[in-house]
């Protein structure tokens, strides 16, 4: 067992104890963190959805371009590049630290292993909140 700071138990300055998780199974709240922005969704439901384990920070970029939601309070019609920059800048290093892909940022590869925490959260997001078709 080992110590671990819940969200929860954070706020009141105090800790719980929980188990290691099993294998490669991420810490919840990592899983959480890792899909709390649409773009980092997108690019698990990318993965998840299609036989593809690879692809390009420029192939995500133009995925992300195609469905980005309206009136998130962003700068809406936002250009390839300027998605490619915050996948490489912030999201993917954020995948890649949960696990959840490997980024080399040399050559603009991201590579799935698949992540069965990850995709059956995605599955409740699918289901609650949709997601660009």
């Amino acid at each position: 067992m080992s110590e671990r700071t819940g969200s929860k138990d954070e706020d009141r300055g105090g800790t719980q104890t929980y188990d290691e998780p099993e294998g490669d199974r991420p810490y919840i709240d990592t899983v959480f963190d890792a899909l709390a922005d649409w773009r980092r969704r997108e690019v698990c439901q990318f993965f998840r959805e299609t036989d593809v384990s690879t692809a390009t920070v420029d192939e995500l970029a133009m995925l992300l371009a195609a469905c980005e939601p309206s009136g998130l309070g962003e700068s809406d019609g936002r250009t390839h590049d300027e998605f490619a920059t915050e996948l490489t800048e912030t999201h993917l290093p954020r995948l890649d630290a949960a696990g959840v892909v490997d980024y080399d940022d040399r050559s603009g590869t991201v590579r799935y292993w698949g992540q069965p925490t990850v995709e059956k959260w995605l599955e409740h997001v699918t289901e609650v909140d949709g997601r660009c078709a």
